[in-house]
């Protein structure tokens, strides 16, 4: 089991694409807590994430039977300290993100992901709760392509929230924040999810 840090993946509940793109020279790899003005660092400061995974495609969002929205696309995060957190945005200012810090993936095509927490922002605020479940991915052999994923959680209460993502048979684009030549945002070789 590896370890969390809980203010890393709440920090992450802000737009995930944008972290999927280049990040110019002489800037800094930072990424300033939530809630803090540009320019002052009043707190501490979190690492970037290791890889960045955006998967094209669309999405369905359930939560207690009920529908919810969900916007196209999947952003896989992988974490410097091992998490994962696997999101969806379901409107344009609320995100909803599953987390696990076990994983497995028995053949190449095949991803899981156990689930221990799930995240939600709305309009900048964030929550996260103690869930119970799995992600599941499916994809080509080479992690270029992903076909389907689906997200299961349950929480203390039993209300279950479920996501169905579908590829459009796309690439995925990866990122590799704050390494040189990260990729940027280019299709690249995902030999696993978590490279």
């Amino acid at each position: 089991m590896r370890s969390t840090l809980p203010v890393l993946l709440a920090g992450l509940v802000l737009p995930l694409a944008a972290l999927a793109q280049p990040t110019p020279p002489g800037t800094s790899h930072a990424v300033p807590a939530p809630g803090v003005a540009p320019g002052t660092r009043p707190g501490p400061v979190a690492e970037l994430p290791r890889l960045v995974i955006g998967a094209p495609g669309r999405c369905e969002l359930s939560t207690g039977g009920q529908a919810q929205p969900c916007s196209s696309g999947l952003i896989y995060v992988h974490h410097r300290d091992g998490a994962v957190l696997i999101s969806v945005q379901s409107t344009p200012t609320s995100t909803i993100g599953f987390q696990g810090n076990s994983d497995t993936q028995p053949v190449r095509e095949e991803y899981t992901l156990e689930l221990n927490r799930m995240h939600t922002s709305v309009d900048g605020r964030t929550a996260a709760k103690t869930v119970r479940g799995t992600c599941q991915i499916s994809m080509t052999a080479d992690g270029r392509t992903w076909h389907r994923a689906t997200c299961r959680a349950t929480d203390g209460n039993g209300m279950v929230t479920v996501m169905n993502f579908t590829g459009d048979g796309r690439q995925v684009t990866v990122a590799r924040p704050g390494e040189e030549g990260g990729q940027g945002g280019k299709p690249a070789p995902v030999p696993a999810p978590k490279g």
